[in-house]
């Protein structure tokens, strides 16, 4: 296929996972073009492994400080769009193993649907084999389903395909929300514009410590609750600006409730979980980043 590729890659104190998902992306039987792996001031060893790389297909960019998920697919696609003249671009955590046919049959998927699409994303499991990391399917979600082709309108960066021309159009991921619901505020605002698929033959494994699917505020683990605050705040942000009134409205009776449950159904830390639940909503109603441009 003559169209090419560049993946981007954020990583954050996990070597181990890093080496694995770099040494998936560079024996792809579609190759790669380039990968920036963006580096968010790991203390792991990390830094070291990178700058020691060799292979002129890996661009690396070792940041500052650790300025969170968003921020760093925001940098990255950046870097690629400065650094490479590649056709799309192919965005996944730094736990993501992708398949040796991944790309192509994402690259497959694109060609085959002769329209311009706004991203297309890939099957994912978990380690166990479960699935993971759904997206959420749009109306008349079938029509290209003969084709192994799904309509979604949105998706987790656990590889999403985007093209170049359509990052240029509709902007970069947007850095302010830190972390959890980037992925969803970007794959919200392109499918607003255009159709968008998951690709069923496209298969990668996300090797994350639980299953997403599995995991939420009232049962994960102390250390990661703060995450949660971003989430709750991005997602009110993301119905204000792209759903109905209504739609945000019921999000946030949702939240209250949910606040309100856990309080007696959490086995721990009750009042700090439904705390995070409430600072988040509300912080999302002031909440109000603007999509930064490709210049």
């Amino acid at each position: 296929m003559e169209k090419s590729t560049c993946a981007i890659v954020v990583t954050y104190n996990r070597l181990a996972l890093l080496k694995q998902c770099l040494d998936k992306l560079l024996n792809q039987s579609e190759p790669v073009s380039h990968i920036v792996v963006v580096n968010n001031k790991s203390t792991d060893g990390t830094t070291s492994y990178l700058n020691a790389l060799k292979n002129p297909k890996v661009l690396v960019l070792n940041m500052s400080e650790n300025l969170g998920g968003a921020k760093g697919f925001n940098t990255g696609m950046k870097y690629a769009f400065q650094k490479t003249q590649d056709n799309f671009f192919w965005i996944m955590d730094d736990d993501t193993f992708p398949d040796e046919d991944a790309l192509r049959e994402l690259l497959k998927a694109e060609q085959d649907l002769h329209a311009e699409v706004g991203f297309l994303c890939s099957n994912v499991r978990w380690k166990d084999g479960q699935t993971t990391n759904i997206p959420a399917v749009a109306s008349r979600w079938s029509e290209k389903i003969d084709s192994g082709i799904v309509k979604v309108e949105t998706a987790t960066f656990v590889s999403v395909m985007v093209s170049r021309r359509v990052v240029r159009e509709l902007g970069l991921p947007t850095a302010a929300l830190f972390i959890w619901g980037d992925d969803t505020e970007f794959t919200t605002r392109l499918s607003a514009k255009y159709p968008c698929y998951f690709v069923t033959n496209s298969h990668v494994l996300h090797f994350s410590e639980k299953n997403i699917s599995d995991v939420t505020v009232e049962n994960d683990s102390l250390n990661r609750l703060s995450r949660y605050r971003y989430m709750y705040r991005n997602l009110i942000f993301i119905d204000k600006k792209y759903h109905s009134k209504k739609k945000m409205i019921k999000r946030i009776l949702g939240n209250l409730i949910s606040a309100l449950l856990i309080l007696f159904k959490s086995h721990d830390h009750r009042f700090k979980r439904s705390g995070v639940i409430l600072s988040g909503t509300f912080k999302g109603l002031i909440f109000n980043p603007k999509t930064e441009y490709v210049k």
